[in-house]
């Protein structure tokens, strides 16, 4: 396993998002960042421990101290999901805040830059991001539950099982490995990422285990996988992975030279890797509209225009919602940018006119402007649809709907008539493209 840096390990990420090749297996280490901070397997089995004795004193044994050792104790007495996880098991123990890393996941799979996602987790972080986002993860606890998703939706496949979706089931006992449902699940889901996976790039995100059995589950899930490449992202030192995950170290050795360890967190690794994402798409528009630049103004635009601006992530989903032209409350869904000229066209020529990004909007001569995709529709029909949107104190003061026509129609006719309300709608003024550089100036 050969080390490289954060921008080395994110550019080899990128370029398999990008030829539709990224795969990834998310471990607990992602949760445990901050702000999420979920507990790790020896706390909660700490906790269990303290409560179980609490209860029973000396009249029983003392419950042991491991994770492992307790969810297999409880489940051959039956009670591992009666007694165990709804009583012993802190029931809040699995919510908290996505971080950045659940958010990057999030964002990467509703656009299906990740092709296909395993994650080892029982939490629902990734899935809770996905809902800020505006849209729904498709997960499934089993190769055949994925299976069945749409197909342009990209798998979340939760082989430890799900605290939501089936409480009951999750994996924590060895002895769970030969019994029904979970056997069904981990044959079922083998095959289908045996297929998934085959020649895919895998990122291995987070991977950290207090339980020892989870390394056979994993080499009974993905023992036939053969991945191109390998990229293991984890701050600890290379040589710990081979003891902590020799399953996953094995898979990686069998992709020859093409075993990579980025030493730093997954969180940071997968910020990155969706900035880089962010701004390949936006650049995209703008190379697009290069040459209708050259033909209006005779020249090509600055090099410094063509790249995109930087900004925060949740900035650049916003910015790539508007150019993707999404309604309110819809996710940003597309992997490649739409070609259309006129888009780029138009921040070019806001650039050179010197306007500059003020988070997700432009500034231009003190005015606040939002460009909006809105290929072949009419100017009040979009701007009704926007209309309560934002309150007018965030509202910018322009939005030019590039591709929209305008008309003599007001877009309160077009909502029609409504109960009275204090609301307020939003202060912006729309302008079709044409109309728009005129009044700006440009």
């Amino acid at each position: 396993m050969k080390e490289i840096d954060l921008e080395t390990g994110v550019s080899y990420a990128f370029d398999a998002l990008v030829s539709d090749r990224l795969a990834m297996l998310l471990g607990a280490g992602l949760s445990m960042a901050p702000p999420s901070s979920l507990p790790s397997a020896a706390i909660l089995a700490w906790t269990a421990k303290q409560r179980y004795d609490a209860i029973h004193g000396t009249t029983r044994a003392p419950l042991a101290e491991g994770i492992e050792e307790q969810a297999e104790f409880f489940f051959q007495r039956g009670e591992l999901a009666t007694l165990y996880f709804r009583t012993l098991i802190d029931f809040d123990a699995f919510a908290g805040q996505p971080n950045p890393g659940h958010e990057a996941v999030a964002d990467l799979l509703l656009t299906r830059g990740i092709q296909t996602a395993v994650t080892t987790n029982v939490d629902i972080l990734i899935e809770t991001a996905g809902q800020f986002l505006f849209g729904q993860i498709g997960t499934g606890v089993s190769g055949n539950v994925c299976a069945a998703l749409p197909p342009d939706q990209s798998p979340l496949l939760k082989i430890h099982g799900c605290r939501t979706c089936d409480p009951d089931n999750m994996v924590w006992a060895p002895g769970q490995l030969a019994c029904p449902p979970v056997e069904q699940y981990i044959e079922a889901s083998a095959a289908w990422l045996g297929l998934r996976l085959a020649d895919r790039d895998l990122v291995i995100v987070g991977y950290w285990t207090d339980w020892d059995y989870l390394n056979e589950v994993l080499e009974r899930t993905l023992g036939q996988v053969r991945p191109s490449r390998v990229i293991v992202v984890d701050p600890g030192e290379g040589g710990t992975f081979a003891i902590k995950a020799p399953a996953l170290y094995e898979i990686g050795g069998r992709t020859s030279a093409q075993f990579y360890h980025v030493r730093v967190s997954g969180a940071d690794f997968l910020a990155s890797l969706r900035s880089t994402f962010s701004k390949s798409f936006i650049r995209r528009i703008l190379y697009a509209g290069n040459q209708e630049f050259v033909d209006v103004t005779g020249a090509p635009a600055a090099p410094a225009f063509l790249e995109a601006p930087v900004l925060n992530n949740e900035e650049l989903w916003r910015v790539r919602r508007d150019l993707e032209g999404r309604r309110p409350h819809q996710p940003a869904r597309d992997r490649a940018p739409p070609q259309e000229p006129l888009l780029g066209l138009t921040l070019l020529q806001l650039q050179t006119a010197g306007a500059v990004h003020d988070g997700s909007y432009w500034v231009l001569n003190g005015r606040r402007i939002r460009v909006l995709r809105t290929p072949n529709q009419s100017l009040h029909q979009v701007e009704a649809e926007f209309q309560r949107e934002l309150a007018p104190t965030v509202a910018p003061d322009i939005v030019i709907a590039v591709g929209a026509e305008s008309g003599s129609l007001p877009s309160n006719i077009v909502r029609g008539a409504s109960a009275p309300t204090i609301a307020r709608g939003s202060a912006s003024r729309w302008f079709a493209r044409a109309d728009a550089l005129q009044e700006l100036g440009i």
